[in-house]
């Protein structure tokens, strides 16, 4: 049994993968793809080579392998080389399939080879197959990727293979047969799949596989268009339906040259999809005892055919875009035979099997085959259920609700990617299940650890608080005496400032009257200051009077000594009597000016005193006046203090029920600081006991998990 590891095909851009698993979605065997690591590579012996990576990643981690960069190194050097290109050439590169045979002569190939040719000669082979063995169920062999798929991952259907070569090989083994001038020759082959690569190994025939994308690379590079070249006939004949079979059910269309009712025992299938889950399930269903319901199955790995090839250029295309270029060719192609008329270089008559039976050989075009399945059962082994069931398990998939077979890591269900993680090509962390309980774990301890430090900081700080409000509730209480006690100090102001505005009031009522006391000594005073006016002048005419008395006494006086005199001179006895009244009369008159004196003196002292109360009461009229204006201004200022009293106790009415407010505000606040206290050690008692259902809850958590 041949085990020689199949060449590769993929190539992983590992700087440019980002773990997405789309790769791993889209491989229909899975198993190829690793994702043990921090990218998804690939292993290529367990690849089969059908691309859908490549046209799967927007990244462009996934790159097709082919010949390009060799062939043309070769061809630089001169090497002889020939081409046979693919019937696909008509879809990409839009109906100009006869300038790419231009363009390739233009780069050094001898000559170029139509494959469709080669088609009709599969057909005529599988004729010939399917006369001989009468076989219940051929399989199409066409597709490379099929028959890679079929050796190593279903060899049970190797039987079935129709074995008889591709058209590409035919067409490849008709120059080497029949154009003796090619035949030694390297052979190139302008192809629309990757994994022909594989088939030119598995065969030793053909040299170069080389994508449609790469000519139109570098053509790109070049800066040149396929329109740029001369269209160019093929060296070959020319073929009629064979030019359909890159389109689905190309085979099946060109066996109905021969076969009218091919159709009702052909299974036509096609696209990764749904041709693998149907090769897997015909293996069981044979493997069963049954027999299959149609004898040909025509399958092709891409969806549309070789046209959508994944070295086509025509990925984002859909079947009319890319059918209508080689229905167009099949139309002129079938043409083309009907006119008897019309020379060719190859032929002059109607006689398409006859060109086709000097192109074609009994056994030339066989095929075998080799069963590659070790390759797989080495690299992949098949699990117990135990182990695939601890797998899960260690993923957090005890039971059927956790196994949700999501399709996120890529495989199409838990068990196939718990296989491949037993087998080291994947991982747990690429499964979302597993990764969402990991994180909610992480977050969990996490959650955990942030808890505890708030259940201890919390724990401190309660009893910080509690600590605070006790002190809080203590100082509540000495505010409470405090205002208490200033509530009582600003009662006896209160009284103090009401006691104070009566007798403000009793003084103000008392100015009142001592103004009108002063106005009425005042008033007096100026009667007073009259009177004394009055009685000074008086006591000036009482002087002036007595100055008169003292004058009549000194002429008194002095007519007395005259008396005497003229007495002395009237005799003794007339003279002694009237000397006795001269006498008296001069003492009369000495008396009087004595008292005229006196009483004058006494006047200018009652004068001066006179002047002096005059002089005291201008005075005391002056300080009443002083007097009325400071009470006056004691008036103004009482009354302002009156109002300043009446601010004063209307506020302290207000703060003495502030104070009230306060005083209930207070109690209020040492219950509700009480109450609080109480209601922090619950918290406390709380925090504790949520600490404690965490833990457990924690715990179970972890035991379920």
């Amino acid at each position: 049994m041949e085990k020689k590891t199949p060449r590769q095909i993929i190539k992983v851009v590992k700087e440019k993968c980002v773990n997405c698993h789309r790769c791993i979605m889209v491989c229909p065997v899975k198993m190829c793809n690793d994702g043990s690591g921090d990218i998804i590579d690939h292993h290529s012996e367990l690849c089969i080579g059908c691309g859908e990576c490549v046209a799967a990643c927007a990244h462009g981690a996934r790159v097709g392998i082919d010949d390009f960069n060799q062939f043309m190194e070769d061809l630089r050097n001169g090497a002889d080389i020939v081409a046979i290109v693919a019937p696909a050439v008509a879809s990409s590169f839009e109906g100009a399939y006869l300038r790419v045979n231009g363009f390739l002569k233009s780069l050094g190939v001898k000559a170029v080879f139509d494959v469709s040719f080669g088609a009709e000669l599969t057909v005529k082979s599988y004729l010939a197959y399917m006369k001989a063995a009468n076989s219940s169920l051929i399989i199409a062999q066409p597709c490379p990727t099929i028959v890679s798929f079929i050796e190593m991952y279903r060899p049970d259907l190797i039987p079935y293979l129709a074995p008889v070569d591709s058209p590409m090989l035919h067409t490849m083994k008709m120059i080497r047969r029949f154009y003796p001038q090619y035949k030694r020759h390297r052979i190139a082959a302008i192809s629309p799949c990757y994994s022909k690569r594989r088939e030119f190994d598995a065969t030793g025939v053909g040299d170069y596989n080389v994508a449609f994308r790469s000519l139109q690379r570098h053509l790109d590079d070049s800066g040149a268009a396929i329109r740029d070249y001369p269209a160019e006939e093929y060296d070959n004949p020319p073929a009629e339906r064979g030019v359909l079979f890159p389109n689905p059910g190309g085979l099946m269309r060109t066996l109905q040259r021969y076969d009218n009712d091919v159709a009702n025992y052909t299974r036509k299938i096609e696209g990764p999809q749904e041709i693998y889950p149907y090769l897997v399930y015909l293996a069981d269903f044979i493997k069963r005892g049954d027999t299959p319901v149609y004898k040909l199955v025509d399958c092709l790995n891409c969806s549309t055919g070789c046209n959508g090839g994944p070295a086509t250029l025509n990925q984002n295309k859909y079947f009319d875009d890319l059918e209508r270029f080689t229905e167009r060719r099949n139309k002129e192609a079938r043409e083309l035979y009907r006119n008897a008329g019309v020379a060719r270089k190859f032929f002059k008559k109607n006689n398409l099997e006859k060109i086709l039976n000097r192109h074609w050989e009994a056994g030339l075009y066989r095929r075998s085959y080799t069963d590659r399945s070790a390759l797989f059962r080495e690299r992949v082994k098949d699990p117990s259920a135990s182990a695939i069931e601890a797998t899960l398990a260690a993923m957090y998939k005890k039971d059927k609700n956790d196994r949700l077979n999501c399709g996120a890591c890529g495989y199409r269900s838990c068990e196939q990617m718990a296989t491949a993680i037993i087998n080291g090509l994947n991982k747990p962390d690429n499964c979302r299940h597993y990764k969402e309980i990991e994180s909610e774990l992480r977050a969990n301890e996490e959650t955990s650890r942030l808890l505890n430090q708030v259940y201890e900081h919390t724990l401190e700080e309660m009893h910080k608080n509690r600590n605070g409000i006790e002190a809080l509730t203590m100082q509540i209480g000495g505010a409470a005496d405090y205002v208490l006690r200033s509530s009582q100090a600003i009662e006896r102001m209160v009284e103090n400032i009401k006691s104070i505005r009566g007798n403000l009031d009793h003084n103000a009522e008392t100015s009142l009257e001592l103004n009108a006391s002063s106005t009425e000594g005042k008033e007096r005073l100026y009667k007073i200051g009259e009177i004394i006016d009055h009685v000074a002048q008086q006591s000036n005419v009482l002087i002036e009077s007595c100055k008169v008395i003292g004058d009549i006494a000194d002429e008194t006086n002095i007519l007395g000594m005259n008396a005497a005199i003229e007495a002395a001179h009237a005799g003794e006895h007339i003279g002694k009597g009237f000397a006795v009244v001269a006498g008296e009369i001069r003492k009369l008159a000495d008396n009087s000016r004595r008292q005229a004196v006196a009483i004058t003196g006494n006047l200018r002292s009652i004068k001066s005193l006179i002047d002096t109360s005059k002089e005291s009461a201008d005075h005391a009229r002056e300080q009443f006046e002083r007097m009325a204006a400071l009470i006056d201004t004691v008036k103004t200022e009482e009354l302002s203090i009156q109002n300043a009293m009446s601010i004063h106790d209307s506020g302290g009415s207000e703060v003495l029920d502030a104070l009230v407010q306060i005083k209930t505000l207070i109690g209020n606040i040492k219950d509700t600081s009480t109450a609080l206290l109480e209601s922090g050690e619950a918290v406390i008692q709380n925090i504790n006991s949520l600490k404690n259902i965490r833990e457990h809850a924690m715990k179970a958590h972890q035991e379920k998990t």
